[in-house]
């Protein structure tokens, strides 16, 4: 497995993550507000303040859970809570900085692999935690089937519905496939790579090391899940358990800045509204879903709420789920970095994690670096 990560690569997300996201979010502004948006402002319910921030804590530590839940089942018995919240952090800043496939997590790994988990362990562990939000949205295409025409949505809303549905469907549909049929995507992918190499727009040899790094992620993708599937049923459940109280928690978070303005959408349908809008977020290509996560709930809050004030709930919301939480992660990987002059050398000076390192320290004995698969 690839453990390649170039600290071009952060900067390059970083910076565009940064412009796109602040400017789309400058542009939202400037649509949404108006003067009543500053007299609702000073209407806020500021006692919802505290509660959304306590959610916002909340949430990384029980998704921190789910990787303690996962790796006392390893070499390593257990993982601190505190330390799991802060590695999801971590994790989660530098996987939204670099769109990469499932696989190829080089920092989500390495920080597990800090823990001392061996290394087929904790690229196991990160992939899981890839697979299984997968299974979550399978409920989505029930809901797509009851919301369709709902007649309390927002045009926006309907024209996103409408411009998801199909995406949705399909990305399911081929995780699935993926997962039970990795035969069949396989043949697709060559039948594909065929035709391109009698096309000859791409090079016959650039095509198949496409090839060869598509079968190889689908047979880590399917075999890393049916290896947890035979074996540790009870933990992929919990697991899964503690992923279902994440994304509730989410979803309570922009609950709670409708509450705090002021309005009370029936429950459960606006919870059902944004599992359906998951999927977007989840698999959003930009860095850091700048751009897709600000349009996605914009349509959300404009369901319930006046147009003056969506613009500043969405602000309210990316800056709990998003940026308060960035700079939290950026504290402790800066942190990590002056700590740990050995991951200085291997990310900085060398841009990437070669594998061959990780041999070469379990030789040297020294109890404070990884142990190699």
């Amino acid at each position: 497995m690839d453990l390649k990560v170039k600290v071009s690569h952060l900067t390059k997300g970083l910076l565009v993550f940064l412009l796109l996201s602040i400017g789309v979010m400058i542009g939202i502004l400037i649509w949404t507000t108006e003067r009543d948006t500053w007299i609702q402002l000073t209407r806020f319910q500021w006692t919802y303040i505290p509660v959304i921030l306590g959610l916002g804590i909340l949430r990384w530590y029980v998704d921190g859970m789910a990787f303690v839940t996962m790796a006392k089942h390893g070499s390593r018995s257990s993982v601190s809570p505190c330390r799991a919240a802060i590695i999801r952090l971590e994790g989660s800043l530098v996987g939204s900085l670099v769109p990469i496939l499932v696989g190829n997590f080089s920092m989500h790994a390495y920080l597990l692999h800090k823990e001392k988990l061996k290394l087929h362990e904790s690229m196991a562990l990160t992939v899981l935690r890839a697979i299984l939000p997968v299974f979550l949205f399978l409920i989505n295409i029930p809901i797509l089937m009851f919301i369709k025409g709902e007649p309390n949505s927002s045009q926006f809303f309907d024209a996103l519905i409408k411009a998801i549905s199909l995406p949705i469907v399909g990305i399911v549909i081929f995780m699935v496939i993926t997962l039970f049929y990795p035969s069949r995507i396989k043949h697709f992918g060559m039948a594909v790579i065929r035709l391109l190499s009698h096309i000859k727009i791409i090079h016959k040899d650039r095509l198949f090391a496409v090839q060869k790094r598509l079968f190889r992620e689908i047979n880590q993708f399917s075999g890393i899940f049916w290896s947890y599937l035979r074996g540790r049923k009870l933990m992929l459940l919990a697991a899964i358990g503690w992923l279902v109280i994440t994304f509730f928690i989410d979803y309570l978070i922009a609950m709670a800045i409708l509450w705090g303005f002021g309005y009370y959408p029936p429950f459960w349908k606006a919870i059902a509204f944004q599992n359906l809008i998951r999927p977007i977020i989840f698999f959003a290509l930009t860095p850091g879903g700048a751009g897709v996560w600000e349009f996605t709930y914009l349509g959300f809050f404009s369901l319930y709420m006046p147009q003056h004030l969506i613009g500043v709930s969405v602000l309210i919301w990316r800056m709990v789920l998003t940026y308060i939480p960035s700079a939290v992660a950026a504290f402790f990987l800066v942190r990590e970095f002056k700590e740990d002059t050995r991951l200085k050398t291997m990310l900085l000076e060398e841009g990437h994690l070669p594998e061959e390192k990780y041999n070469q320290v379990e030789n040297s004995g020294n109890a404070d670096k990884i142990d190699a698969p």
